[in-house]
């Protein structure tokens, strides 16, 4: 006998899309190949798992990347989101005994700040609607026989599953380390679909080791609402503002790993180092007075009047190649110009920092890439390509910025997708029935 829906991944999205077929009356049956589901949930938000952000739903379409033009995985999310939003979300956990709580940067926790608190809600809920969850059990290949999905599982369990729907619900490559192997994408090529190459997003980025090596020494130092900009052959690609963090190989911290969807080894991070210090002719403009007012200073002493922190006076001293004793009054037209390229704010501002490559995949939070977006419905997350097949989550061409824009998206897509799954599955029932 088939199942109405078999899901294929015990992460958020796939025990969500399970949960939303079984509350439609369908028999649902979720696949996961590890031990326990949910891992790489306990382990977001620093295991505090910040699952979605305050504010309007609609202002959460311009935070993901994906598809091909510019804003078009905002456009496909769109009716997922409208149909299960953040505050839907609030809602439902705290209707069910998870209260929630929202930070001033807007970022949504449970109050008690445990991951294990959302993770053991959603699998109360999936027992309560008789969801059947098997671990353990890894997906070998699929296939269509007369209108039925058969699952193949690992060859040494032998077994075969077979399913009226099937919701490929398997995330991403990052974080290996817990679980993550990419599997989705083979799957869904093997039922007919192209797939955007994965690649880390979220992810920090590593700078190339002669260019960084002046600011090694600034690791954990951090800049408060830097304007950051990625540059690629002279032509800015994308722009990003936030807090920047030095690592001991190149930068992180929000705006970085927002950004981090655009960048490619090769091309050059701008970053200003001193926040809010406008474009680069005020700051020179600013630069010059202070040198004329104290000259005897010594320009890291000025930098650091300015707010810059020592470490970085330093390090910004040794990548334009001036001495840390330098005078103000010494100081080169041409150096003075340089500096306040890596002060400013504005249009071109920013120190440049040339890529080397972005952290691998157990430093990503998240994967760009995945199934290409024009293949899938975005009113029902169905596929394009072969009926009863449905999408949800990571495997999606669709990537967040950090904040709880990724999980809120699991969440959504999950529960459209096993709602239609549910509906194709009761539809091919019945037109078996009367055949």
């Amino acid at each position: 006998m088939a199942w109405d829906v078999v899901v294929v991944g015990g992460g958020p999205a796939g025990l969500f899309a399970a949960v939303a077929a079984a509350e439609r009356g369908a028999r649902a049956l979720v696949l996961e190949h590890m031990s326990n589901p949910g891992r790489k949930l306990l382990a977001s938000g620093g295991g505090q798992c910040n699952l979605t952000h305050g504010g309007e739903i609609m202002d959460f379409l311009p935070h993901y990347g994906g598809g091909t033009r510019p804003g078009e995985a905002g456009r496909f999310l769109r009716p997922a989101l409208y149909a299960f939003s953040n505050s839907d979300l609030v809602t439902w956990c705290t209707r069910r005994g998870v209260s929630l709580t929202e930070d001033p940067d807007g970022r949504v926790f449970p109050i008690s700040r445990r991951a294990q608190d959302v993770l053991d809600l959603l699998l109360a809920e999936a027992r309560q609607r008789r969801v059947e969850l098997r671990t353990g059990v890894r997906v070998r290949s699929l296939r269509v026989e007369r209108s039925r999905f058969v699952v193949l599982t690992a060859a040494e369990q032998k077994s075969v599953v077979e399913g009226l729907t099937l919701v490929l619900a398997t995330g991403g490559r990052s974080y290996p380390s817990l679980g993550a192997t990419g599997d989705g994408y083979r799957l869904a090529a093997s039922l007919g679909h192209a797939v955007v190459s994965p690649r880390p997003a979220l992810a920090p980025v590593v700078v190339k080791r002669n260019a960084f090596s002046p600011f090694v020494p600034c690791a954990g130092v951090s800049l408060p609402g830097a304007a950051v900009a990625v540059v690629r052959a002279g032509r800015p690609i994308a722009e990003e503002s936030g807090d920047v963090l030095f690592t001991h190989r190149g930068l992180s911290g929000p705006a970085i790993l927002n950004l981090s969807r655009h960048v490619f080894p090769g091309d050059v991070v701008l970053a200003s180092l001193l926040p809010g210090s406008g474009d680069i002719r005020s700051t020179e403009g600013r630069l010059a007075a202070e040198v004329a007012a104290h000259g005897k200073r010594t320009v890291a002493n000025l930098l650091q009047g300015l707010g810059l922190a020592a470490c970085l006076s330093r390090a910004l001293l040794a990548a334009v190649g001036l001495g840390p004793g330098t005078k103000a009054a010494e100081l080169p037209r041409e150096a003075r110009h340089a500096l306040a390229v890596s002060l400013a704010s504005g249009a071109n501002g920013g120190h440049p920092f040339p890529v080397g490559s972005l952290g691998g995949w157990n430093e990503a939070m998240v994967t760009a890439g995945g199934v290409p977006l024009g293949e899938v419905d975005p009113k029902t997350m169905a596929s394009r390509i072969l009926p009863g097949l449905f999408f949800a989550g990571e495997v999606l061409d669709v990537d967040g910025d950090t904040g709880g824009y990724n999980l809120q998206a699991a969440f959504s897509t999950g529960r459209l997708a096993g709602t239609s799954a549910a509906e194709k599955a009761r539809s091919e029932a019945r037109r078996r029935v009367t055949r």
